[in-house]
Formats: C-alpha cells, structure tokens, sequence
C-alpha cells in the first residue's frame, strides 16, 4: 500500500495452488487497518508482530501461530520478522463446510494446557511441512501439499472453530461495514482537520457512538487512527521525495509539530531526518 491507504486487501492465490502461501520476511513495518475475504494464518519463525483486531489485541512471537478470520479487519505493528503465511479464501471452505459464514476461528497463540499445547504444535508442524514440500517440489508435490493443507482446515474446523448465531454474524457484518466507510473516509481526508464531531455529522452519527464504534473495531480514537494513518503517508514521502519535513508535515494534515514528531518517534524510534538518513544508507 502507498502511503497510508486503507483498503480491501486483495489476495492472488499462487500459481500452482488454490491459496495464498509464502515466506514472509520484512524489516518491521506498520500495516494500516485492512480486510480481505480470506482466512489468514500466520505462523512466526522469527522476530514479533502486534495485530490489533476488532476484539482483541495480540502479540505474537518466534514459534507461535495465529488465525486471523475472513473480513476481520485488523492492522499489524512489526519488528524485523519472518513469517509462514497462509491465506485461505472463503469460497473454497464454502465448498465442503455447510454453513461455514457461521463460524469464527479461536487460535491462543500461547495455550497453557498440556492438550491444547500438543494439538496446537501438531497444527505449526503441518504448516511447517507445507512449507518443506512446497519448497522442495518433488514429482507429485501438489498432491501431498494439497492434502496437508485440507488435513490443517479440518483441523482448524474440527478443534479451533466455533459456531456463532445468524444474529450476531449480521451485526458485526453491519458494523464492519459502517467501519469500512469511515475508514476509507479518513484515510481520504487524512491531510484535513477533521474532529469526532465533523466525522460524526458526516455520518449522521452521534460523537459518542462514533466514539465507541471506533474503540471498538479497531481499538483507537478517531485522532489516534488519523494519525496513524498520516505518519504513514509522511513515512512514504520522507524516502520518496526531497521535500522539507514541514512541508510534508503540513501536506498531510499535521499542523502541530510537536505531537507529530511524537507520534513518529513512537513509530520509528527516531526523528524523520535521522529516519530519512537512515533510509538513504540503505540506497
């Protein structure tokens, strides 16, 4: 994504295979809040990722593994990383679960019961053998992968799924959607002076319940979230261009340089010249 956009993620299934599954491997970043149509796992080798969801906040480490559910948006903080990562999309569970739109997947990263400790490293060791023949691709492969990929759903149907009603499954649809616009929203007046107040009018919304919706679903305020999103949008112009720092400051709708160099600070650890310099080494 350029800059800070947030948007519908879309996912390409590999050439070979019906879903999405890859090495990832970055030097720490920040992904703004997004979705997509898929479930995704994600399996941590090295280094640590937060993903802040619509319900929980999660830190995941080296060895641990969590699922991510189809439509749920979620944003991810990272350190230097690299990551087994599986995106599987709702059509082809649609295909041999009945009703599957009723189920949430429940993943604890770090179990403490001896069973659910054994069930879940038996669920990384075929992630990490996915991994292997996928790699190797010895003659008939994709049969092999292929079965340890619907061995690894049925287990995340049979052992980490539950079942939700119809009524809850609509309104949190409901407010995912409410969500989404008001993301793409600010996101696209992100260099404005927006408040809670002129958001909410926009919506016809009260502040407080715009307030709450927020909290909510992504765990952040209205002014936490756009700025959020404007550090991304004056990280992407800070390596790209040659412009002065307040400038790019004022162009994305950071009028007050003092919370702005904390909120970068907070970021990056740094301030944006020694950030920019930093990135010019690596060139």
């Amino acid at each position: 994504m350029e800059g800070g956009e947030v948007r519908h993620e879309i996912v390409f299934s590999n050439a070979d295979i019906d879903v999405r599954f890859y090495l990832s491997a970055d030097d720490g970043r920040y992904v703004p809040p997004h979705w997509h149509d898929h479930i995704e796992m994600i399996y941590m080798l090295e280094g640590e990722i937060q993903i802040q969801c619509e319900t929980r906040e999660v830190q995941v480490k080296a060895e641990e593994l969590i699922v991510l559910n189809s439509k749920e948006i979620h944003s991810i903080w990272s350190t230097k990383n690299q990551a087994l990562v599986l995106q599987v999309s709702d059509n082809i569970l649609e295909k041999y679960v009945p009703d599957y739109e009723l189920l949430q997947f429940q993943v604890e990263p770090r179990p403490m019961r001896p069973a659910e400790v054994t069930r879940l490293e038996s669920l990384k060791k075929i992630c990490h053998d996915m991994y292997v023949i996928y790699e190797i691709r010895p003659e008939g492969y994709l049969l092999k992968f292929n079965s340890l990929l619907y061995d690894l759903l049925f287990t995340l149907v049979h052992s980490y799924s539950v079942r939700l009603v119809e009524k809850e499954v609509s309104r949190n649809q409901k407010n995912r959607e409410k969500m989404k616009k008001i993301l793409t929203y600010l996101d696209k007046h992100h260099e404005e002076q927006l408040t809670v107040q002129s958001v909410a009018d926009y919506f016809n919304y009260n502040p407080d319940y715009l307030s709450r919706l927020m909290k909510k679903q992504i765990g952040m305020t209205v002014s936490e979230y756009l700025y959020e999103i404007r550090i991304n949008y004056i990280y992407y112009d800070l390596i790209n261009t040659d412009d002065f720092i307040n400038e790019i400051f004022e162009r994305h709708g950071c009028t007050n340089y003092r919370v702005t160099m904390r909120w970068f600070k907070k970021r990056y650890g740094c301030t944006p010249k020694e950030q920019r310099a930093l990135e010019h080494k690596k060139e």
